[in-house]
């Protein structure tokens, strides 16, 4: 769905061009497919050995840097000249956890019948994966400020830390409103943000992925898409943007191969995610119509429920067709099994986004006075 149009506030302010943000949805579906390949690789590679050779491409580590991204700029490009009092924090806090919490405790609720049916059934779960502490820190949406464990649904961590940075997000609106227009400035505070989750991942890399702790890392990136918000939003479209992204999506792959867990591969994610929203957010349409195409923007509304559910979906077939089930059987025969993935990995995502995401979130939402956000960052007017 398009974005909030352009903003033209403050003085001297040049009133901005309108520019479709619908590529953004490509961009989304591309990123959570990606994850999902990444978590699916070892399943995956068991039961169709002959796609063992994408092995490189299945580091996870580098895609969700593009949402983090994605969700600091639209949430700013929604709410970045908001004048803030209490009751519209409230609202602003309010819509973000309708749009986020449901279909997360939907997701927790299938990890708990699983983890009870499992005990009922006599099948042991894996060590610490479902421990009750953890889904405490999971329903109050905090797992991921005071440290990195995979409890329950793994990349539920996430949304602890994205829910951070929207508690902190009216700060650092404040501090950063009017100060990154011009390119000196914006250059600047992002260098400076790219560097300090760098450093982080060099001095006290998580365990989860190498890279920052989760708080830091999305804390930065959540602020990169902020300062790019506030850079490009007079800028116009052109259609040369659409290859400084592609420059970014490419820059992204070469890392995700060439690089391991550490230092480098956390300033991979945060720069070339800062280039592909960045050329993104100008980018004009028609250079951008394959990201900004039905199955596209199809798969990017599916794309937050996706992200939560893929997990819960590949326990379920690594539990029905296992690498001993298919072993000697042809590849004619065996090659349905991409599509028993992809489709079964869709159908969830979509009776998720379906069923829970969409109606709960029209349920508890504020009334609508102005923009309505989405979990993944993506916008729509009200």
């Amino acid at each position: 769905m398009p974005s909030p149009e352009n903003r033209a506030t403050g003085p001297g302010r040049r009133p901005a061009p309108r520019v479709d943000h619908t590529a953004f949805a490509g961009a989304r579906a591309i990123a959570a497919w990606w994850v999902v390949f990444s978590h699916s690789a070892d399943w995956l590679f068991s039961v169709l050995p002959e796609l063992s050779w994408l092995a490189p491409m299945a580091h996870t580590g580098l895609a969700v840097d593009v949402f983090f991204v994605l969700s600091g700029y639209t949430i700013a490009r929604a709410y970045l000249d908001r004048r803030w009092t209490w009751p519209a924090y409230g609202r602003y806090l309010r819509n973000r956890v309708a749009r986020i919490y449901p279909a997360h405790v939907a997701v927790l609720l299938a990890f708990v019948l699983l983890c009870a049916g499992g005990a009922m059934t006599g099948i042991a779960a894996d060590d610490g994966a479902f421990p009750p502490v953890g889904l405490l820190a999971e329903l109050t949406l905090t797992r991921a400020w005071f440290g990195d464990a995979l409890w329950w649904n793994p990349p539920a961590w996430s949304l602890s830390a994205q829910f951070l940075a929207f508690i902190l997000f009216p700060a650092i609106a404040l501090a950063f409103r009017g100060r990154v227009r011009d390119p000196v400035p914006a250059v600047t505070l992002s260098i400076v943000l790219v560097s300090a989750t760098t450093i982080a991942a060099a001095l006290a890399p998580s365990a989860m992925n190498g890279m920052a702790t989760p708080a830091v890392r999305v804390l930065c990136c959540f602020a990169l898409g902020i300062c790019l918000a506030e850079w490009t939003a007079a800028l116009p479209a052109t259609r040369r943007a659409a290859w400084v992204a592609a420059g970014g999506a490419a820059g992204l792959v070469v890392a995700a191969i060439t690089l391991e867990p550490g230092a480098p591969r956390a300033w991979a994610a945060i720069t070339f995610a800062g280039i592909i929203v960045g050329g993104l957010a100008v980018a004009s349409p028609r250079s951008t119509a394959g990201l900004r195409s039905h199955p596209a923007r199809f798969l990017g509304q599916l794309s937050f429920s996706t992200y939560l559910v893929h997990v819960f979906v590949l326990i379920l077939l690594a539990k029905a067709i296992t690498p001993s089930a298919v072993d000697g059987m042809p590849l004619l025969l065996r090659a349905p099994i991409i599509l028993t993935w992809f489709g079964s990995i869709l159908a969830a995502s979509w009776l998720l986004h379906t069923l829970v995401e969409v109606p709960w979130h029209r349920r508890l939402a504020a009334p609508r006075t102005s923009r309505a956000v989405h979990a993944d960052g993506s916008a729509t007017g009200s």
